[in-house]
């Protein structure tokens, strides 16, 4: 008799952590007759490390979920912020429910469901000012985008602990090996955060993405981060600064 398949026991998983039941992840796949190549799978996909809060003195990273209802609709409502942070961000469903099983649905899949992960961007007193996402993330590549958002209003300093606190997680943590960030041709503040960060220009996108609103395409310039980069001198120095 065939044993279980991958997509029944990692359905599994998805249903207890969207139910909330605690569980030990070794000891639940131990209960399963798997080949090791669906175990190493499932251990990889459903690693705590996926649903990883992050906090320090400066800055925390909470993951978006359907408790962040409230702060979801009052960004989304922001046109100025969403224009800078997904200005072809989907319309959010009219209900709140609906929202909460959207958000819940995005902060519970594994990556092969859903390759992204985000997060909420929050002072050290728990007040939220953002949103920070990595997207098209590719397991096989050990590469993601970068998308990420601060309202004017944020603190001093919390764009750059946020950052920075990504890198920690993103080429320590889980190890990947680069990051990637397509920024809009206008948005030249940002490219220039960006490249002080690390980051580095790998080249043009002529025309990429047509802007329905505006009825034109859009050029956007294509920027890439390795470790080395993240883990420059002016780097570790900007750390230095913040979190001692």
């Amino acid at each position: 008799m065939a044993g279980p398949s991958f997509s029944s026991v990692n359905e599994q998983l998805n249903k207890m952590r969207r139910e909330g039941v605690a569980f030990d992840l070794d000891k639940f796949l131990d209960a399963f007759e798997l080949s090791d190549a669906v175990l190493a799978r499932l251990k990889w996909l459903n690693n705590p490390v996926w649903w990883s809060d992050m906090k320090n003195d400066r800055c925390h990273l909470t993951m978006r979920k359907g408790s962040d209802v409230e702060f979801v609709r009052r960004i989304w409502a922001d046109t100025g912020f969403m224009h800078s942070f997904h200005r072809f961000a989907g319309v959010l469903p009219e209900n709140d429910q609906a929202v909460r099983e959207v958000l819940n649905t995005e902060w519970n899949s594994t990556l092969n469901l859903d390759p992204s992960i985000h997060w909420i961007i929050r002072c050290p007193k728990g007040e939220p000012y953002g949103l920070l996402s990595l997207v098209d993330i590719s397991i096989q590549h050990r590469r993601a985008e970068v998308v990420f958002g601060l309202l004017p209003t944020a603190p001093f300093g919390l764009s750059t602990a946020a950052v920075l606190m990504l890198f920690e997680y993103y080429f320590k943590k889980i190890k990947f090996n680069k990051m990637v960030a397509n920024i809009f041709e206008e948005n030249q503040q940002s490219l220039k955060s960006s490249m002080h960060l690390g980051f580095r220009v790998e080249g043009k996108l002529y025309n990429e993405v047509m802007d329905p609103k505006a009825n034109k395409f859009l050029s956007m310039t294509r920027l890439g981060l390795l470790v080395n980069d993240a883990y420059c001198q002016k780097n570790a120095r900007l750390a230095k600064k913040l979190f001692s």
